[in-house]
């Protein structure tokens, strides 16, 4: 009971410290990168602090699961190291296998709100992300012009000057505005202009008293025509409701009701993610052992080398399956099965202490050999 009690207070404060430091990092790193954003106008500078939370929701789950695995990883090294493992492989008996339930019971609320975050809030994050990003693109083009500078619309094919604001907030005076097509180059010229909808919902800019230049592309002639009113379209619809285009901001039951490749893909990825930081927290048990008089330098190495061997072949996985090569349960059974047996085979060295390699397989043991078979 002491040993349980000891082992999961330890990882706890382990967890907490390695999370702390993860989590500010990127934190601080998803800050500065939207900040730039806002500040290139690519997003609202009112949604910055929004855009920073969701940002952080997303990156929630690889960062439980790096902090799960660090915090088992470390609290058993300092463990190995202080000698505190032989006094406890000396009271009762116990081996390596007696620290899986401790660790597990530690693991399984990490796992838990691992998995929620990867299934649930993760994809809603880059939803609201996307959609947040859908809606300052989408804005009225309208209430985007200011008074005294040029502003590119449709991306840089039509050009807007204002020179005063109207008296009614949907009102303009004094507009500009050139626009280029396949057919050629046209300048329009007005006193003033309104915003209207039409019953479908499009939005217009209505300009009044104005005149209209145009040029083909392969005549120099220009064309005059003076009009009372002269309406544009802003192909923006107020009442059309944004929505998410991206597969990795889906929710399941979109995915699971399309199953096309880059959707199961998408749900290997998220499923991928509990399981993954149930097995590293198992992994970290035999990855921990050493030799308190040896350093433990490459235990952290071989640590590092498991966790980002593991991270891309997910990646990799996920990219077949996005080919076509696999299913999306496929690709689970055999990666995650693939490492579940590789952690068994660590656990199983580690007990009974077994080598990697046969004896015969070291060139110790034939020259060892050689020497008694002479001696005889």
């Amino acid at each position: 009971m002491i040993f349980k009690r000891s082992m999961v207070s330890e990882l706890a404060n382990s967890a907490g410290g390695v999370f702390t430091v993860l989590f500010t990092i990127v934190l601080a790193v998803g800050m500065v990168r939207i900040l730039s954003l806002a500040a290139s106008g690519r997003i609202d500078n009112g949604t910055v602090l929004q855009m920073v939370l969701y940002n952080a929701l997303t990156n929630l789950p690889p960062l439980l699961t790096l902090s799960l695995f660090i915090a088992v990883l470390m609290t058993m090294m300092r463990w190995w190291q202080d000698n505190e493992m032989v006094v406890w492989f000396s009271s009762g008996g116990r081996s390596l296998f007696s620290w899986v339930p401790p660790v597990l019971r530690f693991a399984l609320p990490f796992v838990v709100a691992v998995g929620v975050l990867s299934i649930v809030i993760s994809p809603w994050a880059r939803s609201q992300t996307e959609i947040t990003r859908n809606e300052f693109a989408q804005r009225d083009e309208v209430n985007r012009l200011a008074p005294g500078r040029f502003i590119e619309t449709m991306g840089g094919k039509r050009v807007f000057f204002i020179e005063s604001q109207g008296a009614s907030p949907n009102e303009v005076g004094r507009i500009f505005m050139a626009e280029r097509t396949s057919k050629g180059e046209s300048t329009v010229t007005a006193d003033r202009g309104t915003v209207e909808i039409n019953a479908e919902g499009d939005r217009y800019i209505v300009l009044h008293n104005g005149r209209r230049y145009e040029t083909a592309q392969d005549s120099p002639a220009t064309r005059v025509v003076e009009f009372d009113e002269y309406a544009v379209r802003l192909d923006i619809k107020i009442d059309k409701s944004l929505e998410s285009s991206k597969v990795s901001a889906q929710p399941m039951t979109v995915l699971f009701a399309g199953m096309t490749p880059d959707q199961q893909a998408q749900i290997f990825w998220r499923f991928s993610w509990p399981v993954a930081a149930f097995l590293l927290a198992l992994f970290a048990i035999p990855l921990s052992a050493s030799n308190p008089r040896a350093g433990r330098s490459l235990n952290i190495l071989i640590a590092a080398l498991v966790f980002i061997l593991y991270l891309n072949a997910i990646s990799v996985m996920q990219s077949w399956i996005e080919q076509g090569k696999f299913g999306y349960f496929t690709g689970l059974l055999l990666l995650h099965g693939l490492v579940a047996v590789i952690c068994g085979i660590f656990f199983v060295r580690r007990v009974y202490m077994m080598r990697w390699l046969p004896v015969w397989c070291s060139p110790w043991y034939w020259r060892r050999r050689l020497i008694l078979s002479k001696e005889h």
